[in-house]
Order: structure tokens, then C-alpha cells, then sequence
């Protein structure tokens, strides 16, 4: 009886494929390190360093550079900062009209429910979430993108929603506000999605290959819906990973990957829990 070799094409093939993104990564650094001004060659390094792959194949170089240079901004913050000014955001917002929103950077230190903090403070300021995108350094520092846009859709030009934003975020991650009330009163400027799903589809399971949970939601994208999600797997004691968040024609289809903020067992019974639970925040009907 003979064993199946490797094949040396595939190895070699493999091989290439990873010598070819390497360099296309060191390229795009050394890219990054000439458009970037005030910020040392060694934090550049670290911020390539302290992000997955899959950062840099979804992100485009401007942004990058864009979030260096905020990670630049917030570590100087803390350094000049006392103990609460070292929890102040770093935002930025960018136009995208031939997309018909606006973008809208935070960078900050990763804590627990920042997501549905940071989401609930779009609501409150009146923004519609379009799509988001979460990405955490492994020195806990993340850098999230929402597209956003104004009830009547477009990007965001009035500059009180901006202000409203930047005034909310700091208040539910500074002195951790609850924003609930303060959501439930903007909703009434949404219509109803136009999705005809009415019954959201929750999906809760484990990957094989490690510890993280994959919850995968499709629901009517009824106005605070994140806020609403995000909140649901703070409760259950799970730390949001990495997020993609998408919505089409009323529906929103996002994926979010989950790590246990404790030292619980994750069993049967926690994970229907909390689909349970995701299910009855993103049913018709639903409160902040």
C-alpha cells in the first residue's frame, strides 16, 4: 500500500501565492510609509504587524493610511490625556457621493459592546447604517467603518449629525450612557424596511478550526437593528471579533464573529440562548 504524495506543483503554487502577497503588502507599506507624514517608521511596522490579513485584502490604502494616522492621534491623546480623555474616539468621516453615503472612521481602544455603543450613537444622531466593518489590533486598539447615510438617504450634510454622533459616542463610551430612549425617539423618522422577510433567520455555531462563535443574521433592517444585536451578544458575555454588516432592499445580511468574554463553557444551551435571544431583538416589533 503507497501513501499519496504532496504534489510539488500544488506546494510550489501555494509557495508563489504567499511570496506574491508578501511583497504586495510590503509595496503597499513602503506606499503607506511616503504618504503618511508625522508618524516613525517603527508604529507604520507595528500597525502591519498588529492586523490579520484579511484587514488589509478588504481595506483599500487610503483608509489605511487614514487609520494609521488616527492610531497616530489617539496613542498621542493618551499620552497627553488623564485617565477619561484616554477613552475618547478618534473619528473621521469621508464622502463617498458616487455611492451615495458617507463613511464614517472611529478608532479607539476595544472594550466591551463598543460595537452597539458605536451604532447606537448613528441612531441617535438619525443616520441610516448602511454596512460596517470591524476590525481590533492585537494590542486592543479597533478601527470601525460604518457607511452611512441621512433618512432621506445620500450622505450625511448636515454637520449637527456629525456633531450629534461625536457628542453621543463619547457619553456612552465615557460615562456609559444607555441609549435606548434616545433611539426609540428617532425612530419614527424611519419608514419600515421594504425587505418581506419578516421572520429573521438566525444562525449560531462554532467554527471547527477555533474557539470563535459565527452568528450569521438575516432580518428586516427595522431602524437600531445593530444597536439591538450588539447589545444581545454584550449580554451573553461574548466579545465581538470581527463584523460584516451589509443591507440590501430592507435586508440587512450580516456576520459576526464572536469570542467568549469569560471563562464559561460554550455549550448547547448558551448558544441557544442566545439565538433566542437575537432572534427576539430583531423580530417585528423589537424596542432599543
Amino acid at each position: 500500500m503507497s501513501c499519496a504524495r504532496p504534489s510539488k506543483t500544488l506546494n510550489f503554487a501555494t509557495l508563489l501565492a504567499h511570496f506574491r502577497h508578501n511583497m504586495k503588502r510590503l509595496i503597499s507599506q513602503q506606499s503607506i510609509a511616503q504618504s503618511v507624514t508625522g508618524v516613525s517608521a517603527e508604529e507604520i511596522a507595528a500597525h502591519f504587524n498588529l492586523l490579520p490579513e484579511r484587514y488589509f485584502a478588504q481595506t483599500v490604502e487610503t483608509d489605511i493610511a487614514l487609520h494609521l494616522a488616527m492610531v497616530n492621534r489617539l496613542l498621542h491623546n493618551i499620552s497627553a490625556a488623564d485617565s477619561l480623555g484616554s477613552l475618547r474616539p478618534v473619528i473621521e468621516w469621508r464622502d463617498a457621493p458616487e455611492r451615495g453615503c458617507s463613511i464614517v472612521h472611529i478608532v479607539t481602544w476595544d472594550r466591551a459592546g463598543l460595537f452597539f455603543k458605536l451604532a447606537g450613537a448613528l441612531s441617535v444622531a438619525g443616520l441610516n447604517i448602511l454596512s460596517a466593518r470591524i476590525t481590533t489590533r492585537n494590542d486592543h486598539i479597533a478601527l470601525d467603518s460604518f457607511e452611512v447615510t441621512e433618512p432621506g438617504h445620500g450622505i450625511v450634510q448636515d454637520e449637527s449629525a456629525r456633531e450629534l454622533f461625536a457628542r453621543t459616542v463619547e457619553s456612552a463610551l465615557v460615562a456609559n450612557k444607555d441609549l435606548s430612549s434616545a433611539i426609540a425617539a428617532q425612530a419614527g423618522r424611519f419608514a419600515p424596511p421594504a425587505a418581506t422577510l419578516q421572520a429573521p433567520v438566525i444562525e449560531v455555531y462554532q467554527e471547527i478550526s477555533s474557539p470563535r462563535l459565527i452568528v450569521e443574521v438575516h432580518a428586516a433592517d427595522r431602524f437600531g437593528l445593530l444597536y439591538r444585536v450588539g447589545r444581545v451578544i454584550t449580554e451573553h458575555g461574548f466579545n465581538l471579533a470581527a463584523a460584516r454588516v451589509h443591507t440590501e432592499r430592507g435586508l440587512a445580511i450580516d456576520s459576526f464573529h464572536l469570542e467568549s468574554a469569560d471563562s464559561r463553557t460554550i455549550d448547547t444551551a448558551r448558544l441557544t440562548a442566545l439565538r433566542d435571544d437575537l432572534v427576539a431583538a430583531t423580530s417585528p416589533g423589537a424596542s432599543a
